[in-house]
């Protein structure tokens, strides 16, 4: 095979490799797009729902590893936009910035539950 026919041979496979390789494209974030929405929290919060807050700064220190990272109870005092709210303590204090939707889990009292004891 001499050097001019590699050449058109690889000129002429080019539009196939090209349309396989935009397959393989479309198919890779189709998988991406698929994980990341299961991993995406769907619903988000309202005014007044009770919440906790992750202290992402006791993530790394090794002084803070036995101490509780969920901070709270918040109150949500105001949604800014589709993943920031504004939080507010319980005594009303409101905090200056604000949280990602991603630090946040929903608060569920536990003093309400019932114990059950069976023997």
């Amino acid at each position: 095979m001499t050097i001019k026919e590699r050449i058109t041979g690889l000129i002429e496979e080019l539009p196939s490799v090209r349309n396989k390789a935009k397959e393989n494209i479309k198919k890779s974030q189709e998988n991406q797009k698929k994980y990341y929405d299961q991993k995406r929290l769907k619903e988000g919060f309202n005014i007044g729902d009770k919440v906790l807050y992750y202290d992402a700064s006791k993530e790394k220190q090794w002084s803070g590893k036995l101490e509780e990272k969920w901070k709270g109870p918040y109150y949500i005092h105001e949604i800014i936009n589709k993943g920031s709210y504004r939080i507010k303590t319980m005594e009303g204090k409101i905090m200056k910035t604000p949280v990602n939707r991603e630090l946040l889990k929903e608060y569920i009292d536990r003093r309400n539950f019932e114990v059950i004891v069976r023997i």
